[in-house]
């Protein structure tokens, strides 16, 4: 999915006509966060040979909005904070959590407390925060797309935008899928209700950070999968002019799941299915492999 929020930015980027002097990694490096560094290179790489990019590089334009240029600061902090949690939950799925737990070559059990599932528990409620800001950062994007104000485009990316809703139901349900992570992001691991009599008097609740997570990961996979929708409108409305070729693959394989809007139809089914996709990685394929 991660790879897939990424090949999103990129195409909005390529969309709005966005400027990829903030990707330079000159600027990533001088901060030294390690995950902007890759985060910035795999966009520049996406972006690269794009003739819509090509068409305005003597533009007046100084800076883009946030959620465009500013995407190595973001998904790069996520990406630390998911593999910082990827270490925690590696060791833990080999970690031995028994109690007692018996030596027998010392023919000792020794009764302690590695049941307690704090590491699990941070690591879930780490990797809600970073899908939260993923979604809320992509919503963004989808939401400048659509404004004509702000890209230049038609309104909601429809060309008869009286009569058709166009993109604009889209983003509505992007910003309902964020809201609620907003709510579902609040830790879980700060809590702890004592049982058995004060015997269990600090508990992690481990088990609620992970189903919360589960649940902000499906809802970020949605606003994905739209950001996806709106930027592949959006960049045929520059046609003649193609994007990049790698980013080309990513459009295709979005137009597989969803044709180009010509007029209002139901779009709960590609919705769903391209959201199934963005959590599968069966959006960017072997292009999820960018980052490593």
């Amino acid at each position: 999915m991660f790879a897939s929020a990424i090949a999103a930015g990129a195409l909005s980027v390529d969309a709005l006509k966005g400027s990829v002097k903030p990707f330079d990694s000159r600027i990533s490096e001088l901060r030294g966060q390690p995950g902007q560094i890759r985060v910035a290179a795999a966009i520049r790489d996406l972006l690269d040979g794009s003739e819509i990019g090509a068409s305005h590089t003597r533009c007046g334009k100084v800076q883009d909005p946030y959620s465009f240029r500013c995407q190595p600061q973001v998904m790069g902090a996520a990406l630390d904070l998911f593999e910082n949690a990827a270490r925690t939950l590696t060791i833990e799925a080999g970690a031995v959590t028994d109690n007692p737990i018996l030596f027998p070559d010392e023919n000792i059990a020794i009764s302690g407390g590695n049941f307690h599932a704090q590491p699990v528990a941070f690591a879930a409620d780490i990797i809600s925060l970073a899908l939260c800001e993923i979604g809320s950062i992509s919503e963004r994007r989808s939401a400048v797309l659509i404004d004509p104000k702000m890209s230049g485009l038609p309104p909601f990316l429809t060309e008869d935008s009286g009569v058709n809703s166009g993109m604009m139901i889209t983003q509505v349900t992007a910003a309902a899928l964020v809201s609620e992570n907003k709510s579902l992001a609040h830790p879980a691991s700060i809590d702890t209700i004592p049982t058995s009599a004060g015997q269990e008097d600090h508990v992690s609740m481990a088990p609620i950070a992970g189903r919360k997570a589960a649940q902000i990961a499906r809802n970020a996979a949605g606003v994905i999968a739209i950001e996806l929708m709106t930027s592949a409108q959006a960049v045929d409305f520059h046609l003649p002019l193609k994007t990049s070729p790698r980013l080309q693959k990513i459009h295709a394989k979005v137009r597989e799941i969803t044709p180009r809007f010509t007029s209002d139809r139901y779009w709960a089914d590609e919705m769903a299915e391209l959201q199934v996709a963005v959590l599968g990685g069966g959006v960017t394929g072997e292009d999820g492999l960018f980052l490593s």
